[in-house]
Parts: C-alpha cells; structure tokens; sequence
C-alpha cells in the first residue's frame, strides 16, 4: 500500500481582534493548543468539511461566523512511529491540512459537547502562544497559514 498523507481541514478562530481560539484536547494531559481539525470524508469539499467540524467541535453554525478564507498552500506533518504503526492499515503516514479562518463574535459561546467531546475547553489566546503552544510537528503549518492570514508576521 503506498503511504500518503490524510486529506484534513484545519480551522483558526478569530474574534476580529486579533486573538484566537487556542483549543484544548480532552484526551491531551499536555494541554497542547490546537485549532478545530478533521478529516474530509468522501465526497466533501473542504469548505464542507471546514463547516462540519466547526459544528462537531466547537458547536457553531454557518450563520454564528464569517469565513474569511482558505489557505492557498496545504500543510503537511508526519504522525509519530507510533502513530503511524496504530494507524498503519489505512495507508497514511500524516496529514495534509488547508487551513480557513473564520471570524466570530468575542462574546460567542462554544458548545464542546455537541457532537462528541474533544475538547475539554477552550480560550482566547495570540496567534504566537497558538503556535508555541501546538504539537511541534504542526507548528510550521500553523506559523504559516497564520501568515498568510495576516495574523502573524512573516519573521514570527
């Protein structure tokens, strides 16, 4: 089977302010940052995809944000060994993410429970503390979609 990576939309929150939502893994005793995340299922576009995993993670709807974009590049990052070998038999080796930015309300309120649990909370925080504060292995991804957005600079 050759390796590939899995098809994935990543999705920044912003309230407009220049803040983010730095999202927290129920399952993660690390406490890692991530933004909502997930794989494209057969037969849907991204933007579906972007759609359906706000809706999943965060409990928001099309008419509760603005799209503002999607990446123009696509990001790709490697699982761990160990990843890899537990997911061996779908033929992937990580994931290739495109990225969009939505824009919120900064009073908007999240329903982490609306599909199934993955996040244990969420916050506002800065596009650098989002970045510092990911899995290393997507910090170049996320550093520059954050980029590309205007919410971070080209030097960060």
């Amino acid at each position: 089977m050759q390796k590939s990576y899995r098809p994935n939309v990543a999705v920044l929150v912003t309230d407009g302010q220049g803040r983010v939502l730095l999202c927290r893994r129920a399952d993660d005793a690390h406490e890692k940052a991530q933004t909502v995340q997930g794989g494209i299922d057969p037969g849907e576009t991204p933007r579906q995809a972007a759609i359906r995993e706000v809706s999943e993670e965060i409990g928001l709807e099309p008419e509760d944000y603005e799209i503002i974009g999607s990446s123009q590049a696509k990001y790709k990052y490697d699982w761990p060994a160990d990843i890899q070998e537990r997911l061996s038999e779908t033929g992937y080796i990580g994931q290739e993410q495109q990225y969009f930015l939505i824009q919120v309300n900064p009073d908007t309120t999240f329903v982490l429970d609306n599909h199934h649990q993955e996040f244990s909370r969420v916050e506002w925080g800065t596009p650098e503390e989002l970045v510092s504060q990911a899995w290393e292995r997507k910090q170049p991804g996320l550093r520059a979609a954050l980029t590309e957005f205007q919410l971070l600079a080209g030097n960060a």
